[in-house]
């Protein structure tokens, strides 16, 4: 492997973990959402919307649990 194959390699690893390390998502996971019909978009984000409620009520429960 020469010296500029290297520095390539490195880079793009370099990169891979910034986006894991920053939870943000590949770009062709950005480019695959236009594909997805907007009905689709929406019941995922939902499920999302409730999920997230979700967890906000169980901190809210252990919150109170710890400061009883």
């Amino acid at each position: 492997m020469d010296e500029k194959t290297r520095k390539i390699t490195n880079r793009v690893k370099e990169e891979k973990l910034l986006q894991v390390a920053n939870l943000s998502p590949s770009e062709d996971m950005i480019e695959k959402i236009v594909d997805v019909h907007p009905m689709k978009q929406v019941a995922i984000m939902s499920l999302v919307q409730v999920g997230m409620f979700g967890g906000m009520l169980f901190c809210f429960f252990l919150i109170d649990l710890v400061v009883r």
